[in-house]
């Protein structure tokens, strides 16, 4: 368990990645409020699917056409330390994430911030509306089935079964 000076120096870091390079509009407290969804996600999932859920979600197309999110993603790949791994993944994640939900206007962030999201709109090729796999959904609607043996588990002893 992190310790507070720990965790407040996590939340920074989330918030300095996401007005890295390219990523100056993302605003800081939305970059903590994703960095916080994406870690307690992953505390409950693992962080095994990480990968996964960037490539094969559209925020692959996002990950190649930015210079410091690739670099960020192949260093995550080349590393032997799962946490360092973790945290440059988990980086990118969180700069993806706030980037949809700027664009898509979740709970009003678009609003909040207009020229915010006319950029996020741009970065993800001018309309939040074209159909495409948001990563934001993997984390707010994870797959029916995911860690299925957990739900199993919960379920009432019938009568007549062993277990």
């Amino acid at each position: 368990m992190p310790r507070a000076g720990e965790a407040k120096a996590s939340l920074d870091t989330a918030a300095d990645a996401a007005s890295a390079s390219s990523f100056f509009f993302v605003p800081r407290e939305l970059a903590v409020k994703c960095r916080r969804l994406i870690e307690s996600y992953h505390a409950i999932y693992g962080y095994v699917s990480l990968p996964d859920m960037l490539w094969l979600s559209d925020a692959r197309d996002i990950i190649e056409h930015d210079r410091e999110l690739t670099r960020i993603f192949k260093r995550a790949s080349r590393s032997r330390a799962a946490k360092q791994a973790n945290d440059s993944l988990r980086q990118i994640a969180t700069t993806i994430v706030s980037i949809e939900v700027l664009a898509r206007d979740f709970s009003g962030w678009g609003q909040r911030f207009p020229a915010a999201k006319a950029e996020a709109e741009k970065i993800l090729g001018g309309s939040p509306q074209v159909r495409r796999a948001w990563l934001m959904d993997l984390y707010f609607f994870p797959p029916v089935g995911m860690r299925r043996e957990l739900g199993d588990a919960l379920t009432p002893y019938r009568a007549g079964t062993q277990t």
